[in-house]
């Protein structure tokens, strides 16, 4: 489903109100102080126009929520949650003029852009053709290409929206009773 202005907007607004709970709440309560968090803002006309130039091949949705809502920061929730700022996008083409792709365990190869992360260090990336959101852990990257395991490649969302739902119930949770739920 596609991601429209209005579901974005509530989106980053629920997102901001639960990180601000899980840090009155849960990250206070750390025997360590709590980094920055951000939710947004989002890109500069300019920079989406020079993201849709540039990248034509970049997914409308993840073009979406950087016009709509921007980078998503959050270093101290659960093991840290990041959705990469424009720029990194934008600093593909200093690598690449693709997309990168994922390669086994699945038979053909798949385009993806890799948008965000975690704190363990497992990337975030959503397939260029149908939306669906990966989780890269611990993927070998050769030439553009990353490749592991049905345990090192994953499917975390059926598209951004799906999530972008899920990162919402984590920071929940968290926030509610600093449950760690994994994206």
């Amino acid at each position: 489903m596609a991601l429209s202005e209005g579901w974005m907007s509530a989106w980053a607004v629920q997102l901001q109100a639960a990180v601000e709970r899980a840090l009155r709440d849960g990250v206070s309560d750390l025997p360590f102080e709590a980094d920055h968090h951000q939710v947004g803002p989002p890109a500069p006309r300019a920079e989406i126009a020079l993201l849709r130039q540039r990248l034509p091949w970049m997914p409308e949705d993840l073009v979406a929520l950087h016009r709509q809502v921007g980078p998503v920061t959050l270093p101290d929730i659960c093991n840290g949650y990041f959705v990469h700022p424009l720029e990194e996008l934008l600093a593909l083409l200093d690598v690449q003029d693709r997309a990168d792709r994922i390669g086994e365990p699945f038979a053909a190869s798949i385009e993806v852009v890799v948008f965000g992360s975690n704190g363990g260090g497992d990337l975030y990336a959503v397939a260029t053709a149908d939306g669906r959101v990966f989780r890269l852990r611990g993927a070998s990257y050769v030439g553009g290409v990353y490749a592991g395991t049905g345990d090192n490649v994953t499917v975390v969302g059926a598209d951004l929206r799906n999530f972008l739902e899920r990162l919402l119930t984590t920071v929940n949770a968290f926030a509610a009773n600093g449950t760690i739920l994994d994206l």
